[in-house]
């Protein structure tokens, strides 16, 4: 499975006016010209339609109503901004919070928003580095989503005595190996960052935490891909974003899932989950895919946690393994192991170790 998903993802959803209390804080559209960098990339390349097409918009504008358009913006904006900045802004020395991309609704046609909005690829905060918002769901951004919605973690931790938020996200894994030779790939593939921490946690069951701290990120996942932030285990389900596929495109999803919390579980595969409400979206998803897991109720973990108990019986792993060759296989090799020899399949010939399929 190979395609893009046709899905188009709303990079608006990346500004929150709740958090960005100034124009500082807010996310920004990378839109400074090569002329203005001493080693441009193709960043920089990609910036020149963009700004052209806002210096235009501009223009056009100002030839119809004056300058006092740029005020009515402004104002839309919801921030104080100096007269230089708007030409900063046109001239491709800074780049231009998204927020004031998005206002220009009030004044251009819908269609002409779209098309700008489909030429943003680069954001970026006023302090951190800048990565490629996807704009589309692939399987191996689904597959993020299932691992990180299983083992992953949305941190908002306030530093500085300005209150300023660092944003991070953070994926646990018993491997190191898994998460550098499998999954951190799959980070600089999709969002194009410069680098990935790795934080051995040694406490009682011991693991290592992938973190990247990046604003931009953290808002794509959370706010567009729909994965709630801080403690998630008791409100998680399928994301919207991924219920609107065709069933067959969710798969990835799973794969992600299994490669986090779906283990060893009885004599199949399964695990338990704080959220019924998940446990509800999977049985469903699997049901349509011709595979029927069952829900065995709840017992209490420690005393006084809720789980609720999620399984796919062995009968049913033949199948799931044949859903899942047929799109988007988990990538580690514990889990694909357990998925095959359960299946009743001693070894994986012929096959690759792991990722997608066409």
């Amino acid at each position: 499975m190979n395609c893009i998903f046709c899905m188009t993802l709303d990079i608006f959803r990346l500004h929150v006016p709740a958090e960005d209390t100034t124009l500082r804080r807010c996310l920004r559209v990378y839109t400074i010209l090569p002329k203005y960098c001493k080693n441009p990339t193709i960043r920089n390349t990609k910036a020149i339609p963009i700004v052209q097409k806002i210096r235009n918009i501009d223009q056009r504008l100002v030839k119809k109503t004056g300058f006092s358009w740029r005020k009515k913006w402004a104002e839309k904006i919801g921030y104080p901004i100096k007269q230089c900045v708007f030409k900063d802004w046109f001239c491709g020395r800074a780049s231009i919070p998204l927020i004031a991309i998005e206002k220009l609704k009030f004044f251009i046609e819908e269609k002409e928003l779209t098309e700008l909005a489909e030429q943003i690829d680069y954001v970026s905060s006023t302090t951190q580095e800048v990565i490629r918002i996807p704009k589309e769901l692939s399987p191996d951004l689904l597959y993020l989503t299932g691992i990180l919605m299983g083992d992953g973690c949305f941190s908002v931790k306030k530093y500085g005595r300005d209150g300023n938020n660092a944003f991070v996200v953070i994926l646990t894994s018993s491997q190191k190996e898994f998460l550098q030779d499998k999954v951190s790939p799959i980070f600089f593939k999709l969002f194009e960052i410069n680098r990935i921490s790795f934080q051995y946690k040694d406490s009682h069951w011991p693991s290592w935490d992938l973190r990247k701290a990046n604003k931009a990120l953290y808002r794509f996942f959370v706010n567009i891909i729909g994965i709630p932030s801080g403690k998630k285990s008791e409100k998680a389900c399928i994301p919207d974003t991924i219920k609107q596929l065709p069933v067959r495109e969710q798969i990835p999803f799973i794969s992600g899932l299994i490669d986090s919390d779906i283990g060893k579980h009885g004599r199949g595969m399964g695990c338990t989950f704080r959220s019924k409400r998940l446990i509800d979206d999977l049985l469903i998803l699997l049901e349509k895919n011709g595979v029927e897991a069952k829900y065995y109720g709840t017992h209490l973990k420690n005393g006084k946690y809720i789980q609720n108990d999620f399984s796919i019986p062995k009968s049913q792993i033949k199948r799931l393994k044949d859903v899942l060759v047929a799109n988007y296989l988990p990538k580690r090799e514990d889990r694909l192991n357990l998925l095959f020899s359960l299946a009743g399949i001693g070894e994986r010939s012929n096959l690759p170790a792991s990722g997608s399929f066409s």
